[in-house]
């Protein structure tokens, strides 16, 4: 009753003006392409016409219409602290949209500044983990507030990782948001619940655009700002209800961490700048190996979206074990380790198959899909 409330309230407006600012930008490219366009040079680029970057001014849009709409509300308070925290997560991600010239180390850093902001508007950081050792530690503010912070911006950046094609994030994001709403409802958390309905709803407006023909990109600004709201939902959702295990968010969570750590490892190992892009995640991997050599028929467009449901099936599956074992923690710690083990098992299957020829990009664009990892 309580979420059919909400629906009722305050879905409308904020998914129309997601939707309709998404059509704006689009619309209005050719005057501002200079600047947002994301061209079709790079190891990460599978798309062939210049594409607006900038769907995360969008997302801030929807997201403060959304805002607007819970006026009155402790939600609506709670998000505003959210949002205004996130602020230099957005900017920094929005320039490097615009510029092509932001550093990940800056941007990375912007999102670290956003979680002590949050820390300091909302009152709340990571008090423990549930790992011997560690949570002592957490017990000393200054050092909760740290950790949090860089844990916020590993999450934050974990997101700009897998956006990587059409519905890719933004489909994993509405799943990791849906995912932590249920939770928060079990809960009798209805602040956190209609947070997350809030984040949904502006998802599937931007959803309408971005997936599945790839008419506007989610960018950095997007990425980053998303992210930010991905972790703190995360930290707020199990500081705010102890019931709630920690792992639990993590475990939602679990297709971008994992990602991000094969991503870190894969790069240690090969010797490469871990904050250079490549092609070797396993999304691409996926286009790569798979929707190339079953979906070759298909407008390009139309395959790059393939992708995202197949990556959605295992961040589902993470969202689901959470959201029935949230209260035990010795459970999540094995769901998180089988994730990993699943997500491993992928990859190596993955780059063990021959690579299809690439008739999508310009010839030499892409590196071929070989890890010292998966050896």
């Amino acid at each position: 009753m309580f979420i059919k409330e909400l629906l009722d309230q305050m879905w409308v407006m904020p998914a129309l003006v997601t939707t309709g600012s998404s059509v704006a930008i689009v619309a209005t490219s050719k005057w501002h392409g200079a600047f947002s366009h994301d061209h079709s040079e790079g190891v990460q680029k599978f798309h062939t016409a210049p594409t607006p970057r900038i769907g995360g001014l969008a997302i801030l849009i929807g997201l403060l219409a959304a805002w607007a709409t819970l006026s009155g509300s402790e939600a609506h308070l709670l998000l505003g602290m959210m949002l205004l925290a996130g602020l230099p997560a957005f900017v920094m991600g929005f320039a490097e949209d615009l510029t092509k010239r932001v550093g990940v180390n800056a941007r990375l850093l912007a999102t670290i500044v956003s979680g002590i902001a949050a820390c300091f508007f909302t009152g709340y950081s990571l008090t423990h983990i549930d790992i011997w050792g560690i949570d002592a530690l957490l017990l000393i503010p200054l050092l909760s507030v740290a950790f949090t912070a860089f844990a916020v911006g590993g999450v934050a950046n974990s997101v700009n990782i897998i956006d990587g094609f059409n519905g890719l994030a933004g489909g994993t994001l509405a799943i990791c948001f849906t995912a932590m709403g249920f939770i928060a409802h079990s809960v009798g958390d209805t602040e956190l619940t209609t947070i997350s309905l809030a984040l949904v709803i502006v998802l599937a407006g931007f959803l309408v655009v971005n997936f599945p023909f790839g008419k506007l990109f989610l960018g950095d600004g997007g990425a980053y700002l998303l992210g930010f709201l991905l972790a703190w939902m995360a930290v707020m959702l199990p500081m705010r209800n102890p019931s709630v295990s920690v792992w639990a968010p993590l475990v939602i969570c679990a297709y971008p961490f994992n990602e991000t750590i094969y991503s870190m490892a894969r790069r240690y190992l090969n010797k490469s700048n871990p904050g250079e892009p490549d092609s070797e995640h396993l999304h691409s991997l996926i286009k790569i190996k798979i929707i190339r050599r079953h979906f070759s028929s298909l407008p390009q467009s139309l395959r790059n979206g393939l992708v995202s449901p197949i990556c959605w099936i295992g961040s589902a599956v993470s969202a689901v074990a959470a959201i029935m074992l949230y209260q035990r923690t010795d459970l999540l710690m094995i769901a998180w380790a089988i994730s990993f083990g699943l997500y491993t098992l992928m990859y190596r299957y993955l780059i063990k198959l021959p690579t299809v020829e690439n008739t999508d990009t310009p010839k030499g664009k892409l590196k071929t899909a070989t890890s010292t990892i998966s050896e």
